[in-house]
């Protein structure tokens, strides 16, 4: 093998090597489940109440096509995420993927697998909204949780699209009573 083919071959293996986290990170982020969306906690800020997002336990993300491009949105609280969800709607945009945190695990889910919970827990914006997948919710309501701060009480389970397509805070954020019947 000549010396220029040898550089050649050596320039392409050491591209590819760079560029394979890039690529595998890529994939995660665009593909199939939730992987780990980009949040930075204490940096990124939720679009609806604009609180900085620090506090794991209700945080949540949304990857959106709109106006030509897709980005990330991350929220502190499920019922910003759920107010927000319709804004891109109403624009005309595309919701790729909807991602929580499973308030059991602490792993990264997608919403829509998820079941929503009703509690009398702190979240950011006090709505009490968390979600977990379907097999951890009597975890959740024995307080066998893996992360997070103790838990606190279940009032109620709900499917993650009546949260979506319903919620909409009251007067001074709060949670409108009745927001949910019917779900």
């Amino acid at each position: 093998m000549n010396r220029r083919k040898a550089l050649y071959l050596l320039g392409g293996a050491l591209a590819a090597g760079l560029a394979l986290p890039y690529l595998a990170t890529a994939l995660v982020r665009g593909g199939e489940g939730c992987g780990e969306p980009p949040v930075e906690y204490g940096r990124s800020e939720c679009p609806v109440c604009k609180m900085i997002v620090d506090y794991e336990p209700s945080s949540a993300a949304m990857l959106v096509s709109e106006f030509g491009r897709r980005r990330w949105y991350f929220f502190d609280d499920l019922g910003c995420l759920a107010v927000w969800y319709k804004v891109v709607k109403e624009r005309g945009g595309s919701v790729e993927k909807i991602c929580a945190r499973d308030r059991v695990t602490g792993q990264w889910i997608e919403l829509e697998k998820a079941v929503v919970l009703v509690t009398d827990e702190f979240t950011s914006m006090n709505t009490g909204f968390l979600a977990t997948q379907p097999q951890n919710v009597e975890r959740y309501r024995s307080g066998d949780v893996q992360w997070g701060p103790r838990p606190g009480r279940l009032l109620k389970t709900l499917p993650p699209r009546c949260l979506l397509e319903r919620f909409r805070y009251g007067s001074q954020w709060s949670v409108p009573q009745g927001w949910d019947e019917g779900c």
